[in-house]
Protein backbone atom coordinates (compact mmCIF):
# COMPACT_ATOMS: atom_id res chain seq x y z
CA UNK A 1 0.00 0.00 0.00
CA UNK A 2 1.46 3.61 -0.93
CA UNK A 3 1.40 6.65 0.81
CA UNK A 4 -1.35 8.06 -0.98
CA UNK A 5 -3.51 4.87 -0.72
CA UNK A 6 -3.15 4.78 3.04
CA UNK A 7 -3.74 8.67 3.27
CA UNK A 8 -7.22 7.80 1.79
CA UNK A 9 -8.56 7.25 5.25
CA UNK A 10 -7.17 10.55 6.88
CA UNK A 11 -8.11 12.93 4.26
CA UNK A 12 -10.78 15.82 5.16
CA UNK A 13 -12.97 17.93 2.76
CA UNK A 14 -11.30 20.55 0.52
CA UNK A 15 -11.04 23.65 2.13
CA UNK A 16 -12.47 26.93 1.15
CA UNK A 17 -10.18 29.10 -1.68
CA UNK A 18 -11.90 32.08 -0.24
CA UNK A 19 -9.40 32.25 2.69
CA UNK A 20 -6.60 32.42 -0.52
CA UNK A 21 -8.09 35.28 -2.25
CA UNK A 22 -8.23 37.20 1.32
CA UNK A 23 -4.94 36.42 2.05
CA UNK A 24 -3.75 37.14 -1.22
CA UNK A 25 -5.16 40.78 -1.52
CA UNK A 26 -3.59 41.56 2.03
CA UNK A 27 -0.28 41.01 0.53
CA UNK A 28 -0.65 43.34 -1.96
CA UNK A 29 -2.44 46.05 -0.42
CA UNK A 30 -1.86 45.82 3.82
CA UNK A 31 -0.10 48.54 4.92
CA UNK A 32 1.03 46.75 7.94
CA UNK A 33 2.44 43.76 6.57
CA UNK A 34 6.24 44.10 5.04
CA UNK A 35 6.84 41.29 2.55
CA UNK A 36 10.51 40.18 2.24
CA UNK A 37 12.29 39.82 -1.12
CA UNK A 38 12.51 35.83 -1.95
CA UNK A 39 16.13 36.35 -2.84
CA UNK A 40 18.59 37.97 0.05
CA UNK A 41 20.85 39.16 -1.20
CA UNK A 42 19.34 40.05 -4.25
CA UNK A 43 20.79 37.25 -7.61
CA UNK A 44 18.71 39.47 -10.12
CA UNK A 45 18.52 35.70 -12.05
CA UNK A 46 15.27 34.14 -12.61
CA UNK A 47 14.87 30.23 -12.47
CA UNK A 48 11.42 29.47 -14.10
CA UNK A 49 9.59 26.10 -12.79
CA UNK A 50 11.46 26.09 -9.96
CA UNK A 51 9.57 27.00 -6.28
CA UNK A 52 11.41 29.65 -5.24
CA UNK A 53 8.92 30.73 -1.68
CA UNK A 54 6.65 29.11 0.56
CA UNK A 55 4.19 30.61 2.57
CA UNK A 56 1.48 29.29 5.02
CA UNK A 57 -1.56 30.41 5.96
CA UNK A 58 -2.54 29.79 9.62
CA UNK A 59 -5.15 30.61 12.11
CA UNK A 60 -2.65 30.89 14.65
CA UNK A 61 0.80 31.58 13.99
CA UNK A 62 2.31 31.85 17.79
CA UNK A 63 1.46 28.06 17.21
CA UNK A 64 2.75 27.85 14.11
CA UNK A 65 6.26 29.20 15.09
CA UNK A 66 6.25 27.34 18.12
CA UNK A 67 5.27 23.98 16.55
CA UNK A 68 7.98 24.33 13.58
CA UNK A 69 10.47 26.33 15.85
CA UNK A 70 10.88 23.33 17.92
CA UNK A 71 10.18 20.73 15.12
CA UNK A 72 13.04 22.09 12.70
CA UNK A 73 15.05 24.59 15.01
CA UNK A 74 13.58 27.64 12.43
CA UNK A 75 13.68 30.87 13.47
CA UNK A 76 11.16 33.60 13.29
CA UNK A 77 10.79 37.64 12.48
CA UNK A 78 7.82 39.80 12.81
CA UNK A 79 7.59 42.13 9.69
CA UNK A 80 4.17 43.93 10.78
CA UNK A 81 1.28 41.35 10.18
CA UNK A 82 3.85 39.15 7.91
CA UNK A 83 6.08 36.61 9.99
CA UNK A 84 9.42 35.77 7.86
CA UNK A 85 10.62 32.25 8.63
CA UNK A 86 14.52 31.52 8.83
CA UNK A 87 16.97 28.76 8.91
CA UNK A 88 20.49 29.72 10.39
CA UNK A 89 18.97 32.99 9.65
CA UNK A 90 18.63 32.79 6.37
CA UNK A 91 14.62 33.57 5.23
CA UNK A 92 13.27 30.54 3.80
CA UNK A 93 9.67 31.48 4.01
CA UNK A 94 6.97 33.07 5.43
CA UNK A 95 3.51 33.01 7.66
CA UNK A 96 0.26 34.76 7.94
CA UNK A 97 -2.60 34.58 10.29
CA UNK A 98 -5.77 34.07 8.52
CA UNK A 99 -9.05 33.97 10.76
CA UNK A 100 -11.03 30.40 11.00
CA UNK A 101 -13.78 29.74 8.78
CA UNK A 102 -17.43 29.85 10.86
CA UNK A 103 -17.92 26.13 11.34
CA UNK A 104 -14.19 26.43 12.82
CA UNK A 105 -12.65 24.44 10.68
CA UNK A 106 -9.04 25.10 9.52
CA UNK A 107 -8.25 26.54 5.98
CA UNK A 108 -4.42 26.11 7.25
CA UNK A 109 -1.97 25.41 4.30
CA UNK A 110 1.38 25.66 2.59
CA UNK A 111 1.15 27.94 -0.89
CA UNK A 112 4.36 27.39 -3.04
CA UNK A 113 5.57 30.22 -5.38
CA UNK A 114 6.27 29.01 -9.13
CA UNK A 115 8.80 31.09 -10.30
CA UNK A 116 7.76 31.84 -14.27
CA UNK A 117 9.18 34.18 -17.08
CA UNK A 118 6.29 36.47 -17.44
CA UNK A 119 3.01 36.29 -15.15
CA UNK A 120 0.78 37.87 -17.36
CA UNK A 121 1.65 35.81 -20.16
CA UNK A 122 1.39 32.83 -17.73
CA UNK A 123 -2.10 33.29 -16.05
CA UNK A 124 -3.37 33.80 -20.27
CA UNK A 125 -2.30 30.45 -20.68
CA UNK A 126 -3.93 29.22 -17.07
CA UNK A 127 -7.08 30.72 -18.68
CA UNK A 128 -6.64 29.00 -21.81
CA UNK A 129 -6.27 25.67 -20.02
CA UNK A 130 -9.21 26.24 -18.26
CA UNK A 131 -7.82 27.51 -14.84
CA UNK A 132 -8.89 29.65 -12.31
CA UNK A 133 -7.39 33.29 -11.61
CA UNK A 134 -8.18 33.94 -8.10
CA UNK A 135 -6.27 36.87 -7.56
CA UNK A 136 -3.56 39.11 -9.97
CA UNK A 137 -1.42 39.62 -11.82
CA UNK A 138 -0.43 42.49 -9.21
CA UNK A 139 2.74 43.69 -7.95
CA UNK A 140 3.96 42.78 -4.67
CA UNK A 141 5.83 44.93 -2.52
CA UNK A 142 9.11 44.12 -2.35
CA UNK A 143 7.99 40.58 -3.51
CA UNK A 144 7.05 40.99 -7.02
CA UNK A 145 5.04 40.35 -9.89
CA UNK A 146 2.26 37.27 -8.64
CA UNK A 147 -1.24 35.70 -9.61
CA UNK A 148 -2.69 33.33 -7.04
CA UNK A 149 -4.00 30.62 -9.41
CA UNK A 150 -5.76 26.86 -9.17
CA UNK A 151 -4.66 24.77 -12.09
CA UNK A 152 -7.21 22.79 -14.50
CA UNK A 153 -7.09 19.98 -11.73
CA UNK A 154 -8.26 22.27 -8.89
CA UNK A 155 -4.45 22.79 -7.61
CA UNK A 156 -3.18 26.00 -5.96
CA UNK A 157 -0.19 27.78 -6.69
CA UNK A 158 1.05 31.08 -6.67
CA UNK A 159 2.84 32.63 -10.15
CA UNK A 160 6.00 34.55 -8.92
CA UNK A 161 8.53 36.83 -11.11
CA UNK A 162 10.46 37.85 -8.27
CA UNK A 163 11.71 41.71 -8.07
CA UNK A 164 14.99 40.31 -6.53
CA UNK A 165 15.73 37.41 -8.93
CA UNK A 166 15.05 33.88 -7.35
CA UNK A 167 17.50 31.89 -4.89
CA UNK A 168 20.31 30.23 -6.21
CA UNK A 169 20.35 26.35 -6.64
CA UNK A 170 21.91 24.47 -3.45
CA UNK A 171 21.70 21.45 -1.96
CA UNK A 172 19.17 21.30 0.10
CA UNK A 173 19.98 21.55 3.67
CA UNK A 174 18.59 19.72 6.92
CA UNK A 175 15.41 21.46 8.07
CA UNK A 176 15.00 23.12 4.64
CA UNK A 177 12.54 22.96 1.75
CA UNK A 178 13.89 20.03 -0.31
CA UNK A 179 11.19 20.23 -3.39
CA UNK A 180 7.23 20.45 -3.34
CA UNK A 181 5.05 17.59 -5.29
CA UNK A 182 1.91 17.51 -7.21
CA UNK A 183 -0.89 15.11 -6.31
CA UNK A 184 -3.02 14.92 -9.64
CA UNK A 185 -5.94 12.95 -10.54
CA UNK A 186 -4.99 13.19 -14.14
CA UNK A 187 -0.82 12.73 -14.04
CA UNK A 188 -0.51 13.32 -18.33
CA UNK A 189 -2.87 16.51 -18.41
CA UNK A 190 -0.73 17.63 -15.29
CA UNK A 191 2.60 17.29 -16.80
CA UNK A 192 1.16 18.44 -20.37
CA UNK A 193 0.30 21.47 -18.41
CA UNK A 194 3.38 22.22 -16.06
CA UNK A 195 5.57 21.45 -19.27
CA UNK A 196 4.08 24.09 -21.62
CA UNK A 197 3.39 26.55 -18.48
CA UNK A 198 7.18 26.44 -17.79
CA UNK A 199 8.87 24.33 -20.26
CA UNK A 200 9.82 21.76 -18.24
CA UNK A 201 10.89 18.29 -18.87
CA UNK A 202 9.81 14.81 -17.46
CA UNK A 203 10.95 11.58 -16.21
CA UNK A 204 9.25 8.85 -14.66
CA UNK A 205 11.04 7.87 -11.61
CA UNK A 206 8.33 4.97 -10.63
CA UNK A 207 4.84 3.95 -11.46
CA UNK A 208 2.76 6.93 -10.79
CA UNK A 209 5.42 9.01 -9.82
CA UNK A 210 7.49 12.04 -12.63
CA UNK A 211 9.98 13.91 -11.78
CA UNK A 212 9.57 17.42 -13.28
CA UNK A 213 13.52 18.89 -14.61
CA UNK A 214 14.65 21.59 -15.97
CA UNK A 215 17.98 22.07 -17.46
CA UNK A 216 18.71 19.16 -15.67
CA UNK A 217 17.68 20.10 -12.25
CA UNK A 218 14.92 18.21 -10.56
CA UNK A 219 12.43 20.83 -9.87
CA UNK A 220 9.30 19.00 -8.86
CA UNK A 221 7.24 16.05 -8.37
CA UNK A 222 3.70 14.72 -9.39
CA UNK A 223 2.40 11.65 -7.94
CA UNK A 224 -0.69 9.89 -9.26
CA UNK A 225 -3.47 10.24 -7.12
CA UNK A 226 -6.59 8.22 -8.53
CA UNK A 227 -9.07 8.80 -5.91
CA UNK A 228 -11.39 11.47 -5.90
CA UNK A 229 -11.80 12.12 -1.97
CA UNK A 230 -8.26 13.31 -1.90
CA UNK A 231 -7.76 16.54 -2.71
CA UNK A 232 -5.58 17.83 -5.78
CA UNK A 233 -2.71 19.97 -4.32
CA UNK A 234 0.80 21.07 -4.17
CA UNK A 235 2.72 19.54 -0.95
CA UNK A 236 5.61 20.83 0.59
CA UNK A 237 8.56 18.11 1.42
CA UNK A 238 11.45 18.81 4.19
CA UNK A 239 14.31 17.42 4.43
CA UNK A 240 15.21 16.03 7.85
CA UNK A 241 18.26 13.68 8.97
CA UNK A 242 16.07 11.03 10.92
CA UNK A 243 12.43 10.39 10.02
CA UNK A 244 11.85 8.34 13.09
CA UNK A 245 13.02 10.92 15.35
CA UNK A 246 11.33 14.28 13.65
CA UNK A 247 7.67 11.49 13.75
CA UNK A 248 8.31 10.96 16.95
CA UNK A 249 7.90 14.57 18.31
CA UNK A 250 5.38 15.82 16.25
CA UNK A 251 2.56 14.78 18.24
CA UNK A 252 3.80 15.89 21.28
CA UNK A 253 4.15 19.60 20.01
CA UNK A 254 0.46 19.40 18.78
CA UNK A 255 0.52 18.31 15.09
CA UNK A 256 -0.06 14.67 13.80
CA UNK A 257 1.47 11.79 11.78
CA UNK A 258 -1.05 11.02 9.35
CA UNK A 259 1.08 8.61 7.67
CA UNK A 260 4.04 6.89 8.85
CA UNK A 261 6.96 6.04 6.49
CA UNK A 262 5.96 2.90 4.87
CA UNK A 263 7.44 -0.54 3.98
CA UNK A 264 7.18 -0.18 0.26
CA UNK A 265 10.49 1.34 -1.17
CA UNK A 266 9.26 4.36 -2.36
CA UNK A 267 8.09 5.40 1.29
CA UNK A 268 10.74 3.78 3.63
CA UNK A 269 12.30 7.44 4.03
CA UNK A 270 8.83 9.67 3.55
CA UNK A 271 6.28 10.58 6.19
CA UNK A 272 3.17 12.82 5.95
CA UNK A 273 2.71 15.53 8.53
CA UNK A 274 0.33 18.15 9.39
CA UNK A 275 0.40 20.77 11.91
CA UNK A 276 -1.53 21.90 14.49
CA UNK A 277 -3.95 23.86 12.38
CA UNK A 278 -3.85 21.39 9.90
CA UNK A 279 -1.83 22.34 6.93
CA UNK A 280 0.11 19.72 5.42
CA UNK A 281 3.81 18.99 4.77
CA UNK A 282 5.91 15.54 4.03
CA UNK A 283 9.40 15.05 5.51
CA UNK A 284 11.84 13.29 4.00
CA UNK A 285 15.23 11.74 4.30
CA UNK A 286 17.15 12.28 1.23
CA UNK A 287 21.33 11.09 0.73
CA UNK A 288 22.02 13.52 -2.19
CA UNK A 289 21.50 16.88 -4.25
CA UNK A 290 18.52 16.16 -6.56
CA UNK A 291 20.15 17.03 -9.61
CA UNK A 292 20.69 13.97 -11.23
CA UNK A 293 20.59 13.73 -15.19
CA UNK A 294 20.43 16.06 -17.69
CA UNK A 295 17.50 17.12 -19.92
Amino acid sequence: MTILQRFRRHTVPSMAIIALLFTFAALNGCSTLDLTPVASPATHKHSPGKIVWHDLLTQDVAQAEDFYGQLFGWGFKHQGAYTVVLRDGQAIGGMVEIKPKPNGRGVARWIASLSVSNVDQAVGFVRERGGKIHEGPVDMRHRGRGALISDPRGAQILLLRSASGDPKDKEPAINDWLWDELWSSNPAASLDFYQTLVGYSSRENRENYWILKMHGKWRAGVRGVFDKKLEQRWVPVIRVADLQKISGVVTKLGGRVLIKSGTAEEDKQTALLADPSGALFMIQKWPGIATEGGE
